[in-house]
């Protein structure tokens, strides 16, 4: 009889031993999958943030007219200033990501390319470039401001991020 109930209580023991085994494992995974799940919502929210700075100057505004109640929309009006400064930004991207050598946007990389009007690479313009878009294309000849339309935006199917914006003239 005492073989038995020590054999009883080895079982038993041993039986535990793998609940908590078992226990322990599946703690591991639910925490794994809340750390994955965590770290992909970040990285979403990242490319969200970085895609904003870009997307919101494409598409358009909607107006309600008071006179007649109808909703009206308009494109978004682009400066030169914002232009030069998506320029810059995308520059800057391309420097950090060591992609100056391209000069197209393509779907595997993070490279970034401007295009405004028929001028391609807008975004490997020199500063003097800037300094001459801007003071030419600040204001029409009525001494008003001069404005652009986003008329397209490419997000790359594999990085989900931006990788081509073209401007052209407004009015």
């Amino acid at each position: 009889m005492e073989n038995a109930s020590k054999a009883l209580i080895m079982a038993s023991t041993v039986l535990l031993g793998m609940m908590i085994i078992a226990i322990g494992v599946a703690l591991f995974n639910s925490f794994s999958s809340f750390s994955s799940e965590t770290v992909q919502k970040m990285t979403d929210k990242q490319i969200d943030e970085f895609n904003s700075r870009y997307l919101k100057y494409y598409g358009a505004v909607t107006y309600i007219n008071t006179s007649t109640n109808k909703e009206t929309q308009k494109p978004i009006e682009v400066t030169a200033h914002d232009i030069i400064t998506l320029a810059n930004h995308a520059k800057q991207n391309n420097r950090t990501y060591e992609l100056e050598s391209l000069s197209s946007y393509d779907e595997n990389t993070y490279y970034i390319q401007v295009q405004v009007g028929n001028v391609y690479n807008f975004e490997k313009k020199d500063d003097n470039y800037y300094h001459t878009f801007l003071s030419q294309n600040s204001l029409t000849g009525d001494n008003e401001t001069k404005y652009y339309i986003c008329k397209d935006v490419k997000i790359s199917s594999v990085t989900k991020r931006v990788v081509y914006i073209k401007f052209e003239d407004y009015k």
